[in-house]
């Protein structure tokens, strides 16, 4: 029996599972799919906020702040790429004008440091590309930007190294509960019994509640982005006004290089993602009022998530009616920002002894991408699978494969999350088969079974047929 079994593997359930693996317990994340950072962590803006924009007094504004100022430190110790640059909210007119007179007073309630309102020729001045016609702009000197895929992945892999047991495809379909203690039991018949249990299931988060006992409304809304090729148009995040539905659709670089526009807000009662015919025009008509131009620019890809949020709008963290039941659900925009003060905050209330053998240091894949030629020369030189190029639009090699097989990718969409494999030019056209084989060749599987992203989802059967 374990003492935590967190359901769900996002950023917020990997993130749990990290911080509980500093203190003398054992953890166990259940996740419905085949890896971490299949829903709304892995389909969003990759904005660390400052937190100007959540209501004082809320869950999202005290954790975002906190979250906000131990993200750099979180990347360092997980070797995650974070860039703090900054980012301009724009106002257009009077009305605009109120409004950042209005957030910069909610920001500084929030305890949001370096935000200032500057005039329009100081913002063109940080940001030349942005519309000529805004009156004023909201700077925040501490947002910045992250990989959350990487992010992610980094907290599952840390908390392993601490000790964290991961069991995939286990998509939780009863419960059974004697003893002070809760069995979960899996669609395929598997059991895992811990003495605490933790809903971390982020869109699945409302059938997992009902399951554990309790009834939470959840609402979903769809967003949809455009990614574009390098070099970025802007250099930090730019934001219109916010409105009842959220932040907006803004433009923002992405650490690889490349940049994207985006959310749209859709309410929607499916949970699985999809993109709307109508979307391009939306998000076009929305960001070319922050950044004038951008229709002209090399478009790679379009995608989709889905936000779950709770009725009152706040985040939902705490006990269930069972004794041994927590719920951290709802945890939309900033929740990638706020995961690191969540989890912290979480693992501490336990009151447990803290594990002095607790490593926090997580290294990241050594990248071909990006070396010098020297340096590609020692790689090669030491290991001359890194002389063969699975991906060219990324430089992706076979070295860097491997080394995300060993850390748990068992998907295309595995790889490509971990390394950038197939997000280049050619959208994966040219290298898909090629990550398949090597897959299947470590795996020691057929081609034929390895799958895209969720199981049945093959190159060459399922549901890509």
């Amino acid at each position: 029996m374990y003492d935590f079994c967190i359901i769900g593997a996002g950023v917020i359930g990997c993130a749990v599972a990290r911080e509980l693996t500093r203190y003398k317990t054992s953890v166990v994340v259940v996740e419905a799919r085949e890896d971490v950072c299949t829903g709304a962590s892995g389909a969003n803006s990759a904005v660390i906020h400052a937190g100007y924009d959540p209501l004082p007094g809320t869950l999202k504004a005290k954790y975002n702040v906190l979250g906000a100022k131990m993200f750099p430190t979180y990347a360092a110790a997980l070797g995650v790429p974070f860039v703090r640059t900054g980012s301009l909210l724009l106002a257009f007119g009077d009305n605009g004008r109120d409004a950042l007179r209005k957030l910069l007073e909610r920001g500084e309630r929030n305890g949001v440091k370096n935000l200032r309102v500057i005039k329009r020729e100081d913002a063109l001045a940080i940001e030349p590309r942005v519309s000529p016609d805004l009156t004023a702009a909201l700077y925040a000197a501490d947002a910045g930007i992250t990989n959350p895929f990487e992010f992610t992945f980094a907290l599952k892999e840390n908390s392993e190294k601490n000790g964290a047991r991961y069991e995939f495809g286990f998509e939780t379909a009863s419960v059974e509960n004697l003893n002070g203690s809760t069995t979960l039991i899996s669609a395929d018949g598997r059991k895992v019994t811990a003495a605490r249990v933790v809903n971390c299931a982020g869109e699945g988060a409302g059938p997992v509640a009902r399951i554990l006992g309790d009834l939470i409304y959840l609402k979903h809304r769809l967003g949809e982005y455009i990614l574009f090729d390098k070099p970025s148009a802007v250099s930090m995040p730019i934001f219109g006004t916010p409105d009842e539905n959220g932040k907006g659709v803004l433009v923002s670089p992405a650490v690889s290089g490349k940049f994207f526009i985006g959310p749209t807000s859709v309410v929607s009662d499916r949970i699985k993602p999809y993109f709307r015919n109508s979307a391009v025009k939306e998000l076009f008509g929305s960001a070319e009022k922050l950044v004038p131009g951008l229709e002209n620019a090399p478009r790679l890809t379009k995608y989709a998530g889905m936000r779950t949020a709770c009725a009152d709008g706040d985040f939902y963290i705490g006990k269930g009616r069972r004794e041994n039941v927590w719920h951290i659900i709802g945890v939309d925009s900033p929740g990638l920002t706020a995961a690191p003060a969540i989890a912290s905050a979480f693992a501490r209330s336990f009151g447990l002894e803290r594990e002095p053998a607790f490593d926090p240091v997580r290294r990241a894949i050594v990248r071909l991408n990006g070396k010098s030629a020297s340096e590609k020369r020692a790689l090669i030189s030491r290991d001359p699978r890194y002389g063969n190029i699975i991906c060219r639009c990324e430089c992706v090699s076979e070295a860097e494969i491997i080394e995300a097989v060993k850390r748990g990718a068992r998907t295309i969409d595995g790889v490509k999350k971990r390394l950038s494999a197939g997000m280049g030019k050619c959208q994966g056209s040219g290298c898909d088969d090629k990550i398949a084989a090597v897959l299947a060749r470590e795996l020691g599987k057929s081609i034929d079974a390895i799958d895209r992203n969720v199981r049945g989802s093959g190159l060459y059967s399922g549901e890509n047929l």
